[in-house]
């Protein structure tokens, strides 16, 4: 009876697709067939990944050893002290998903982070999704939600912590943008709400691609920056737009505290960006200055890279740095200053580095110079945390990178921009 179940729903499912599409049933697309009955929740396919009961180093399961206090290269993210050691599972193929629901139970001494790591066609190593896991000694659950970069081709899990983590009944499913958007929603429900602002102009100078936008053509977006951006697009920014215009697909093409000052080189622009042959570059970060505090040449490098999209027909907006390092001094903090300075212990150079995050002057200068596209990704999330009176870090998963409330926030600030393209032809 359950088969029987399964088919009905199907079936149903099918027709009413038929029917708003006027089209005969054996002509409706299966991707749409797919995603709506993901969406309803029906189970489609054998898991991505799944291991029931406590992991351990058994089964598939390896633990990764790292020094506490040791400055690693965490790709994707840059230089930072050890976040601990790992354990890790075996690869597994990703069967093509371009969304995931991870769930699991964990429980932890002190705070950690789950981690997925990707991997390209040829065992490359992609840009990783993470967040927090909530210091508790009681099993605490986990619904977590993965894009799934379009390259993806295996995944990895893994489980952070300096003091250890315990974890178990871990299931990785495919799942439909529907759902991961139904999920951001849900999430977004317990936050402080994004305010934008007005945003007519927003795609004023961004006319073919907001053109794409409403002809339904495809619009093939790179978003381009550090490890900020990457946080950016795993507030699943893909699956909330595409919710409402299916015919855009984001590309991520990030490198760990990597700006302008680096992708300016025309080798590197060729491959973290003209290779994935985009419509619209949106670029953005905190790296813009060489060596974080160095802004001397964040205008030129920013202006340069903007040349280069130019020339190579591409449009391009400038991102603002969104929420990063935590800039309230308390939770009853309410204002927030762009040029607020950061003072980070370096523990391995042993020196006090001061530099300013949320830094936005030589992005201002250098759009006003090219005539190229600005959206503002720092006043509304950092003015919805500073509205929360939530504790110190409470969106953040470590020092300088949000968990999934902060880049919840980001996201929706994205998605308003993208919306704006609708209204700004409507006159809505």
């Amino acid at each position: 009876e359950p088969v029987f179940f399964a088919l009905g729903q199907a079936a149903g499912t099918a027709a009413a697709l038929a029917v708003d599409r006027s089209i005969a049933v054996q002509d409706v697309p299966y991707a749409a067939l797919r995603a709506k009955l993901l969406a309803a929740g029906q189970v489609l396919e054998m898991p991505l990944y799944k291991a029931e009961g406590v992991i351990g180093t058994g089964a598939g399961w390896r633990l990764v050893r790292e020094e506490k206090g040791k400055v690693v290269y965490i790709p994707f993210e840059g230089y930072y002290e050890s976040k601990g050691g790992r354990i890790e599972s075996e690869k597994f193929d990703l069967k093509g998903a371009r969304f995931a629901r991870l769930t699991f139970s964990a429980k932890a001494v002190e705070p950690g982070f789950w981690w997925v790591d990707l991997f390209g066609e040829d065992g490359k190593l992609l840009p990783d999704v993470n967040s927090r896991i909530y210091a508790s000694d009681d099993w605490r659950k986990y619904e977590e939600m993965i894009p799934i970069s379009e390259l993806a081709r295996q995944g990895q899990l893994a489980f952070v912590s300096e003091k250890g983590i315990e974890v178990r009944d871990i299931r990785l499913e495919g799942v439909s943008a529907e759902t991961a958007a139904a999920w951001c929603d849900r999430l977004y429900a317990s936050l402080p709400q994004v305010e934008v602002g007005d945003l007519s102009d927003a795609w004023a100078k961004l006319p073919r691609s907001r053109e794409r936008i409403l002809s339904g053509k495809p619009l093939r977006v790179v978003l381009l920056g550090d490890s900020i951006v990457n946080d950016t697009y795993c507030g699943n920014v893909a699956a909330l737009v595409q919710r409402e215009f299916p015919n855009v697909e984001f590309i991520l093409s990030v490198r760990g505290s990597t700006g302008c000052w680096y992708y300016r080189d025309p080798k590197h622009f060729e491959e973290y960006v003209l290779a994935h042959k985009p419509d619209l570059v949106l670029v953005g970060g905190i790296s813009n200055g060489k060596d974080e505090a160095d802004f001397s040449t964040a205008e030129e490098d920013m202006v340069a890279v903007i040349e280069l999209a130019k020339k190579s027909g591409i449009e391009i907006a400038v991102m603002s740095p969104p929420p990063s390092y935590e800039w309230r001094k308390s939770p009853e903090d309410t204002t927030w200053d762009e040029n607020f300075v950061h003072a980070r212990y370096e523990a391995w150079a042993k020196k006090v580095k001061h530099w300013q995050p949320l830094r936005r002057d030589y992005q201002r200068a250098a759009t006003e110079k090219t005539g190229v596209a600005y959206w503002d990704l720092t006043t509304a999330p950092c003015e919805a945390i500073a509205k929360s009176g939530k504790p110190l870090n409470w969106f953040h998963r470590d020092l300088c990178h949000n968990d999934d409330r902060g880049k919840q926030l980001i996201a929706r600030t994205i998605l308003a921009y993208f919306e704006a393209a609708v209204r700004t032809r409507s006159g809505r």
